[in-house]
């Protein structure tokens, strides 16, 4: 019998949250379940408990089939902040590989250094205070040994140790519903959403990569991620100063109709379901907010690809090229190739759901490997928290 694995891909954010459930059996084959849209997460999570946390009996086979949990917190209720640090080796050791005692003092010593600012900084973003700002996460991002990158820097040798430490910070509500997950035993999966969805693009584009993404209320960031120091990677956030609810409220104020009424009615001109006349006067509406978005771009002078996580879809041709930018479809083929995934509901995809629930599911997924490093950071994390 093959073994399922199952998950469960929640967005969280301020105003709600969302949620895939998928399996996949030993051969990477992905079956979608469901999608469930603004639900409460705190009582979501509590109405999940069982499937996630309990054993389950599956035809003939009991197995452990509980259904692994991945958390994706919107920025503004959890960030991520990527340290390079550097440490030189003195002789008689460049020649020995480096050893866990080793790698256990440079943490030691770089957290002394780094924590107290990071936490500041993360509590900057998020609009806390330094006390509600909690550390939920760290890991090791790349890694050079005398300007070799290499895979794991345990077993290695050398004189200059260079690699990068992401401390991931969130604001405590979040934390404290999320804390019977992370002192669970098992795999349970937590990242800041835009950071590890521009992460599974970057393995399939080149940098630099970048995301313009929106809330339910239309306001608008933009999210970078490109190569920085020492060869690292860094994700930065800045505001993008466009409304993209702008299109649906203006048909709700200048035809007198509902909110869910002018989505209905946006949604059949993107679709070219409305009379040429409707067509007409809802261009009129519509273009002035699309040139604002097209100019606000223009003045973010980006390069690269581009990918939109907004709330509604845009009446532009895609792939769009602007100036030295181009806003591309996501590639939802690329990433099932790249990860080593298959379904045959992949074509079905919406780019949507490509986007803020399987590409960083996909990276979270290929990154997540179990070494001493790991354990020493998951101790490291339980004492500063």
């Amino acid at each position: 019998m093959v073994q399922k694995e199952k998950f469960l891909i929640v967005n969280v954010a301020p105003d709600g949250a969302s949620a895939l459930s998928l399996d996949f059996n030993e051969r990477r084959e992905l079956v979608f379940k469901q999608v469930a849209e603004k639900v409460d997460f705190k009582k979501f999570l509590s109405s999940q408990a069982g499937s996630i946390f309990q054993k389950s009996w599956e035809g003939k086979s009991f197995f452990n089939s509980r259904r692994k949990l991945v958390v994706l917190a919107d920025p503004r209720l959890a960030t991520t902040i990527p340290v390079p640090l550097d440490f030189k080796r003195e002789a008689p050791v460049t020649d020995e590989a480096v050893t866990l005692g080793e790698m256990e003092d440079w943490l030691a010593r770089a957290t002394a250094k780094i924590f107290t600012r990071c936490r500041l900084e993360a509590a900057r973003r998020l609009g806390t205070g330094d006390v509600d700002t909690v550390l939920v996460g760290q890991r090791i991002g790349r890694t050079v040994i005398d300007g070799r990158v290499v895979t794991d820097l345990m077993g290695h040798s050398g004189k200059k140790v260079s690699f990068v430490i992401e401390l991931t910070f969130a604001n405590r509500e979040l934390a404290e519903a999320l804390a019977p997950f992370f002192n669970a035993p098992g795999e349970f999966f937590f990242a800041e959403g835009p950071q590890a969805r521009l992460a599974a693009l970057a393995r399939v584009k080149p940098l630099p990569v970048s995301i313009i993404a929106a809330d339910n209320s239309g306001k608008s960031s933009l999210f970078i991620l490109q190569e920085a120091d020492q060869g690292c990677c860094v994700a930065y956030r800045e505001p993008f100063s466009w409304d993209a609810s702008a299109m649906v409220r203006g048909i709700a104020r200048d035809l007198g109709v509902s909110i869910p009424s002018a989505e209905e009615i946006y949604e059949k001109y993107l679709h070219h379901e409305v009379s040429d006349a409707a067509k007409k006067y809802l261009n009129a509406l519509v273009s002035p907010v699309v040139e604002r978005f097209l100019q606000t771009l223009d003045k973010a002078h980006l390069h690269g690809p581009i990918y939109l996580d907004l709330p509604r879809d845009l009446p532009l041709q895609i792939p769009h090229q602007r100036r030295r930018a181009v806003i591309e479809e996501v590639p939802i083929a690329a990433l099932f190739a790249k990860f080593g995934f298959l379904s045959d509901d992949a074509e079905k995809v919406s780019p949507r759901i490509a986007l803020r629930y399987l590409a960083p599911f996909f990276e979270m997924y290929f990154d997540s490997h179990h070494s001493e490093i790991d354990e020493l950071l998951r101790r490291k994390l339980l004492w500063l928290a």
